[in-house]
């Protein structure tokens, strides 16, 4: 949903779209303790292969008209803090960010992505929220 915001943006305005993708580093090394750095290192490679293959799929599905003004990022580590820091080095007017809306509990103790994103922002923030059909 927000790809497509995105993807409707450019189209209004001729802008680029950088696509990224934040790979979070606890999840991979916690339950393969067992493995050396090396190991690790090949697994998040295969990762950020897949990744990347993934999102030029939903490219090439969802913007394939522009898609050469679309970039794909792959980035490691804690996701707000890659957003933010991708924001800035690329100087972004505008981030596109998608909300799972996780609940009160969730969000109060472990914080949102997109709440730390929103707040941190040097730019402004464009929340798309999944449509909720049960109400």
């Amino acid at each position: 949903m927000a790809f497509k915001k995105a993807v409707s943006l450019s189209n209004q305005f001729g802008s680029e779209i950088v696509i990224l993708h934040v790979i979070t580093e606890d999840p991979y090394r916690k339950p393969m303790f067992f493995l050396d750095d090396a190991k690790i290192a090949e697994i998040l490679d295969k990762m950020k292969e897949a990744a990347y293959e993934q999102l030029k799929n939903t490219v090439n599905e969802c913007a394939s008209d522009i898609s050469n003004k679309c970039k794909i990022k792959i980035r490691t580590g804690k996701p707000a803090i890659e957003i933010l820091k991708e924001a800035e080095e690329i100087k972004s007017d505008l981030i596109v960010i998608a909300t799972r809306g996780l609940g009160d509990f969730q969000t109060a103790i472990f914080g949102s992505t997109t709440d730390k994103v929103i707040r941190h922002a040097k730019c402004s923030v464009l929340v798309s929220r999944k449509p909720n059909f049960n109400n």
